[in-house]
């Protein structure tokens, strides 16, 4: 039997309010969020959506995520800047183990 995640077992609402709270927290600091990728393997990746962090303006962000015009953003991946591989980088919401960061 494959573990299933705390989101995988969640509500809807309990999925978005994690959402948002993930994205919140992305959008005013660096956070790890440990996740499995496709293989199987677990990963931790520092990651933020601030600009003052590093990342590149959306603008770039959406050039270089979209390869073509035609795919539509998923609403289960959530596209983020990877501050130690300095490139953008993807993971499953439904494969979230945990998020960390520190307060202040």
């Amino acid at each position: 039997g494959e573990d299933l995640t705390w989101y995988q077992t969640a509500s809807t609402e309990e999925r978005e309010q994690f959402r948002a709270w993930t994205l919140s927290l992305l959008h005013e600091r660096q956070i790890v969020v440990n996740f499995e990728k496709a293989n199987g393997e677990l990963h931790s990746m520092t990651c933020t959506l601030n600009e003052a962090l590093g990342r590149p303006p959306q603008e770039i962000a959406v050039e270089s995520i979209m390869e073509n015009s035609k795919r539509q953003p998923n609403p289960n991946v959530c596209v983020v800047w990877d501050c130690t591989a300095k490139a953008w980088r993807s993971f499953r919401w439904d494969r979230v183990k945990g998020v960390e960061f520190n307060i202040g």
